[in-house]
């Protein structure tokens, strides 16, 4: 299996070169193997009249900050922690932000990845399809297929790569917020009946992560931009509702994990209030990490605000709900 070519320039047009999965059979400290979701053509592709691309932001320090646009067939990044007993590994599906028309692949997606991993929690970052302007290519029902196939393709492939099927979680940055609250609202248990043994698989996630996250989708909260990428021009009210994930809260949804900064311009922090408030009334355990300074976009990334704090945060709630391992 072929990992992706470093990037060189600022901007370079690529095609993937991810080998179809699937035989992996050692353990490294900190893997990093890119697999498509699905081997063929995704349900609902289109023409691919975009190509995929991907833009060095620039350096900050020794970090790297891609935005890759064009998506057309997701795949899933996975960083493996070192074996170091027997027992099997937590796993986090990874979906960063990028205001949906791109994905920030590093300070919200593979950064977070290779932290986890230091705790003993495989990261695996998902590079969804990314919608186009007035909802020409993907939407809603594209990402919600995307977040769920990636959960599907981790719990068919626990045992393969030494995780634990019944602790896979899911954690959303920003716009990538919209796809985990979605899942974890909206899953299912698969389809037994299915001839293709991922899609038997149930996409619920064990356990929720949020930063600075999209939640609703209703008019007074949420931004025109989103809802035009989300669902074209003039969506329906009961569409807008569907997908509001602070409406589906239930009993059964996965303990959470929230931070947002109250400065935030970019996403309000109502998105996380309100998240918070549906999981009191249904009994959801929910940790909240709010500051008052901090802003948006900031990911794994130390930025001197009190926000920047929060990694610890989560991965002290990871170890005390046996999810990750204390390693330091």
């Amino acid at each position: 299996m072929k990992g992706l070519a470093e990037m060189s320039e600022k901007v370079r047009t690529r095609w993937l070169l991810v080998s179809v999965l699937f035989p992996m059979s050692v353990y490294a400290d900190q893997v990093r193997q890119e697999i498509f979701l699905w081997q063929g053509t995704p349900p609902g592709a289109e023409t691919e009249a975009t190509v995929e691309k991907v833009v060095e932001r620039g350096l900050e320090g020794a970090s790297r900050d891609r935005s890759i646009t064009g998506v057309h067939r997701p795949t899933l990044t996975i960083h493996l922690p070192e074996k170091k007993n027997a027992r099997s590994h937590a796993a986090m599906i990874i979906c960063p932000g990028g205001g949906l028309s791109r994905v920030v692949i590093d300070k919200e997606g593979n950064d977070f990845a290779r932290l986890l991993c230091t705790y003993g929690v495989a990261g695996l970052v998902l590079k969804f399809r990314t919608p186009s302007a007035n909802n020409e290519h993907y939407g809603m029902s594209t990402l919600e297929m995307d977040i769920k196939r990636a959960i599907r393709l981790t719990r068919a492939h626990a045992e393969q790569w030494n995780l634990d099927p019944q602790r896979i979680g899911v954690f959303g940055f920003s716009a990538g917020g919209i796809l985990a609250s979605t899942v974890a609202t909206r899953y299912d248990r698969g389809n037994r009946e299915s001839v293709d043994y991922i899609e038997q698989e149930s996409c619920r996630p064990d356990f929720l992560g949020l930063a600075y996250p999209l939640i609703s989708l209703r008019q007074e909260i949420c931004s025109e931009q989103y809802r035009r990428l989300l669902f074209g021009k003039n969506p329906s009210a009961d569409r807008i509702l569907k997908y509001s994930s602070e409406l589906n809260v239930s009993e059964k949804t996965p303990p959470t994990f929230i931070c947002h900064a109250e400065d935030d311009q970019a996403i309000s922090i109502e998105h996380s209030r309100l998240f918070v408030e549906a999981c009191r009334v249904a009994g959801v355990p929910c940790t909240t990490f709010f500051r008052s300074r901090g802003g948006h976009g900031y990911g794994v990334r130390k930025w001197g605000t009190p926000i920047n704090q929060w990694p610890q945060a989560f991965v002290k709630w990871m170890q005390l709900r046996g999810i990750s391992e204390d390693r330091r």
